[in-house]
């Protein structure tokens, strides 16, 4: 006697799916959960905190305590912001190496705007003023980082490796080597330094609100925009994306102009952090943003590369930075070798796992 056909299973706009099909959809769905880069991350994220939770009762206070977490999370904003437009970068086949410098150099014009402004009708204008002025003048940069590659065919390793030597110096130039205070402007002082629901152990730093905005926005162009799938198309090949009627200029625009906006807005972030713009500040910061670019996903090939990921990249560095800082002597010292280690190791990941894919 045959046996009775089990009841068919019913999607939710009322057509028929196969039972082996669905187990087979959500095994695949489990897989790419469980072999992303994103969730990878967090794995090791955990087990951080794993095992700062058994160090000794005064590292464990002082790691988990609110200070000390409310800090991250600032250092976490102000990395994960310019690392975003890294990102972008990275996800056309370009890399940008002058964010370190451009954050410097604009932190500098900014406290030079704001105190030349300040002096206009109305103090808010000037601070606007001020800060537009600086975003304008990161875009522009941006821009002519883009023609370079791509009208006068410049590689983007040179092209910004000379922006990064050119700003730095400008930095340097724009006060006599002298940092320039905007400790008397608590407006902008408190753009880095204030908090939602201050002084209470869920206060929120201002950089994280920051950061929220632009990881949405930023994810938005990336995964709902057509500019978002001619950045991933771009990466995985120039030509074949010119061939199809991109207009590939445009798209680099966007990518390198977002990325110096962004390093811009780090700038006057860091500038509002300290009270003051810096000619020395965010040296070698390019090579942080890199990195947690890197750690969460972004391949330096081009094609590859996420707002999420780019963030638990961030987060991973800083929580790595906090825990040296609690055990090690010296832990200034040990920086570049975390940076350069977790760079390197990033990198053999995604080597492996594109050897895997070729080899199935």
């Amino acid at each position: 006697m045959s046996q009775p056909n089990p009841e068919p299973v019913t999607n939710t706009d009322g057509s028929n799916a196969s039972p082996v099909k669905a187990t087979r959809s959500n095994r695949n769905i489990l897989h790419n959960l469980f072999s992303s880069r994103e969730f990878s991350v967090v794995l090791v994220l955990m087990v951080l905190c794993f095992g700062m939770a058994l160090a000794g009762p005064d590292i464990r206070s002082r790691f988990f305590g609110s200070q000390n977490l409310h800090n991250v999370m600032l250092q976490i904003a102000l990395l994960g912001i310019f690392a975003i437009g890294e990102t972008l970068v990275i996800i056309t086949g370009g890399i940008d190496l002058s964010l370190g410098s451009l954050i410097a150099f604009t932190g500098m014009i900014m406290a030079l705007f704001v105190n030349k402004f300040s002096a206009a009708p109305g103090t808010a204008f000037g601070l606007l003023l001020a800060l537009l002025l600086t975003l304008v003048v990161a875009m522009l940069i941006g821009s002519l980082h883009a023609t370079l590659v791509h009208k006068i065919r410049l590689p983007p390793f040179v092209v910004t490796l000379a922006s990064l030597l050119i700003l730095r110096s400008q930095s340097l130039l724009v006060h006599n080597q002298l940092p320039i205070s905007i400790a008397e402007y608590p407006a902008i002082v408190y753009l880095a330094n204030g908090a939602l629901f201050k002084d209470t152990w869920y206060a929120i730093p201002i950089p994280v609100i920051i950061l929220a905005v632009i990881a949405v926005a930023v994810s938005i162009a990336l995964n709902k925009l057509r500019v978002g799938r001619y950045l991933y198309s771009l990466g995985s090949n120039e030509q074949a994306t010119l061939l199809s009627g991109v207009n590939v200029y445009k798209v680099k625009l966007f990518a390198y102009g977002v990325s110096a906006i962004l390093g811009g807005i780090a700038g006057i972030l860091w500038a509002s952090y300290g009270n003051q713009g810096d000619p020395g500040a965010a040296s070698a910061y390019e090579l942080d943003a890199v990195a947690a670019a890197v750690v969460g996903g972004a391949n330096l090939a081009g094609g590859q590369g996420s707002v999420a990921g780019t963030i638990l990249g961030a987060a991973l560095l800083h929580f790595i930075f906090s825990a040296i800082n609690l055990t090690l002597p010296n832990p200034d010292q040990w920086r570049g070798t975390i940076v350069g280690g977790v760079l390197l190791f990033a990198v053999l990941v995604t080597a492996l796992q594109q050897r895997r894919r070729t080899a199935h």
